[in-house]
């Protein structure tokens, strides 16, 4: 399982899979991490997480935002371009945290969180629909989904950074990157 090197304007670095991460996770569990950056620095993380053979491979990303210091502001399902002239939604969570400033006082950090899991000929970005689709799939259709929990995201660098985006222009940065991402990461989006 890998990422493209380059999407778009961004080019990609491999991350590494946390200690933490392959700890809690099945070890069939298969990890695909990319932060990419553009010319402006401006960098939007892309991870892919595969599940293995259980089904706690995956799970609601709720849990993991908050048990890494993030609170959840808002979320909706955003519909996204693709640049192959199909739409995809994802649902699209602001989350924030305090962090310190190196000169020591504290500002929360807001971040743009984009999520959808991709199955056998299908994606949504509702948990609770993946696991009503993998049930009903398996006893209606003998059909076996090996979700893909897709991530894209980025953090809000307005006040952060000298020309750092707002929220909207982050979150368009998003959308354009999933837009062209998408098709070469998926098969089939029905």
């Amino acid at each position: 399982m890998h990422l493209p090197e380059k999407v778009g304007g961004y080019t990609g670095r491999e991350m590494e899979v946390s200690e933490s991460e392959r700890t809690i996770l099945p070890a069939d569990t298969e990890f695909a991490k990319v932060l990419y950056s553009d010319a402006s620095g401006q960098e939007i993380s892309c991870q892919i997480v595969l599940a293995g053979a259980e089904k706690r491979s995956i799970h609601r990303p709720e849990v993991c935002l908050k048990g890494q210091g993030w609170t959840l502001k808002s979320q909706n399902v955003e519909t996204v371009p693709l640049s192959d002239g199909s739409t995809l939604d994802v649902m699209k969570m602001i989350i924030g945290r305090q962090v310190s400033l190196t000169n020591g006082e504290q500002k929360e950090l807001t971040s743009i969180f984009t999520y959808w899991f991709a199955g056998k000929n299908s994606t949504t970005p509702h948990h609770l629909e993946r696991i009503l689709k993998t049930n009903l799939d398996m006893l209606l259709r003998n059909t076996n989904h090996r979700w893909a929990y897709i991530i894209v995201s980025a953090p809000v660098l307005d006040g952060f950074v000298p020309g750092g985006k707002n929220e909207e222009q982050t979150l368009e940065a998003i959308n354009k990157f999933i837009g062209k991402i998408g098709p070469e990461i998926m098969l089939s989006k029905k």
